[in-house]
Formats: C-alpha cells, structure tokens, sequence
C-alpha cells in the first residue's frame, strides 16, 4: 500500500526546488527571447582604425619596346624567339631592305608573330620585348574610389597562388586613361615569381587614425543607434569618419566606451 503521509512529505520537501526551476527556465527562456529580438549588445572600444580601398590589379613591366610595321615590308631575318632573353643592342629582326631592329635594353622576348621570309602589313605588331626585372601594378579604379586614392599611400597585395606571402608598396601616380582612372603602384618585395598580366589582389590604405573610439557599424540603423548606459536604452544619432568593414570612427554623438549598444540580429540569407 501507498504511504500517503511518505507522499506528502516528499511533495513538500521538494516543491520549492520545482518552483526554483521553474523560475530559472522562465529567466533562459526571456532571455533568449530579449536576444533573439533585440540582437546582443556591444562595448564601444578605442584603438587604431584603417580605411581601404580594395581593388584587382595587374602586373606590368616598367619598360616594354614593341615592334611595329610601319610600311609593308617582308621580314628577311629573325634573329631570336619567343623567351629569349636578350642583351642590349642585340639585333631582334632585319627587313628585306636591310633595316635592322635592336634592343633598346636588356629584356625578354615575350611575343613574336613573324618567321623568317614573311610579308607583313602596314601597323601589324611584330615583336614585344619587356623588361622583367623592374615591375609594378597598375589598377582600375571607379570615380568614387579613385576621388580617395593620392601618391604615397601604402598598399598592401598579396597573390592567390602565393599563399602566405604578402607584398607592400606606395601609390606612384594616379591619372585618366580614356574614362577610366589609372593608379600606378611601385613594389619594392614583389615575388620572384611574379611576371607582368598576372594579378593581385589590393588593399591601398587611404586614411588612418589612432586612438579613437570605435563604433560597430553593424549597431547604426538610420544615422543612429540604440545606446544602453545605467540601465537605461537611449536612442543617439552619430556621425562617422574613417570606417572600415566592420568598426567606424566616432566624431559625434554621445557614446563613451562603458556604454552598451545594440546590434540587432541578422536574418538567415535565403538561397
């Protein structure tokens, strides 16, 4: 038989830690809930930021000599071919009339079209000679990202297939070239390996600040943000400087760095 009085005892004894759950999973549950709407909450911290712009860039050899026919003419001697490295003065080709086209420096045969014997065209490119050994890159850039890029900014770049190994050079010069904007950047570490059309990817850094204090972007919704300091959530409008992807330089509003701010949660991306 069931002792009932056992029962009830134990009922009372641990009704209290039943109640104690039940109020610790009401606390998870609105947490939970005050996260899930109002995202999590984040100190504003002070320290260096760097803004970029982020650009595709191509190799390019400081000097290239092409060969080009200026009459039509027949190509009577070809003095070298495609990978040849060659010394300056060194005869390249000679046309039927004796002409003899020479290197105007120390270089590498990269392209040639022509043999021996053949006729060529007014304008046709014949040979190309480029000089190896002294590169830089060169990058296209949009109006807006080219309006904040001067000479002697830093860059950073780095290449896919040389993983681990990064490059650092200046801006040279920045100009138009039939509607698009130009930037010349020189590289004094370039990879050994590097050769003129290939690419890397670029960081040119185009403002810095130390010890400022920093903001989550991802916390300013319509100019503001939702600012929680002694208990109590304030709405502040801020304005910006120097940003990059993640934090902005704060310039105004009032935000000190023991305060909370809100980021809200992201929604899942839809495939």
């Amino acid at each position: 038989m069931i002792d009932w009085r056992i029962m009830t005892a134990l009922l009372h004894r641990y009704r209290w830690h039943a109640l104690i759950a039940a109020g610790l999973l009401i606390t998870v549950v609105l947490t939970v809930a005050f996260f899930r709407i109002n995202g999590e909450m984040v100190s504003p911290r002070r320290g260096a930021i760097t803004e970029a712009v982020y650009a595709l860039g191509t190799v390019k050899s400081d000097h290239v000599f092409k060969i080009k026919a200026a009459i039509p003419m027949a190509v009577k001697k070809v003095a070298v071919a495609e990978g040849d490295r060659v010394r300056q003065g060194q005869t390249l080709l000679v046309s039927d009339s004796g002409t003899a086209f020479k290197a105007p420096f120390d270089g590498t045969v990269t392209s040639l079209t022509v043999n021996p014997g053949e006729l060529v065209v007014t304008g046709m490119q014949l040979l190309v000679l480029q000089d190896l050994t002294r590169l830089h890159v060169e990058y296209s850039l949009d109006q807006e990202s080219a309006l904040q890029v001067r000479p002697g900014q830093k860059v950073e770049l780095s290449f896919e297939s040389i993983r681990g190994q990064r490059s650092t050079g200046v801006v040279d010069r920045i100009y138009p070239n039939e509607g698009q904007f130009v930037v010349r950047v020189i590289v004094d570490d370039l990879p050994d390996e590097v050769l003129p059309d290939m690419t890397a990817d670029t960081a040119i850094e185009v403002a810095r600040k130390e010890n400022v204090l920093l903001i989550p972007l991802a916390a300013i919704k319509n100019g503001g943000v939702r600012r929680k300091r002694d208990g109590r959530t304030q709405r502040i409008q801020v304005k910006l400087g120097v940003i990059n992807g993640e934090w902005g330089e704060l310039i105004e509003g009032d935000i000190v760095e023991t305060d909370l701010l809100s980021v809200p949660e992201r929604k899942p991306t839809e495939n």
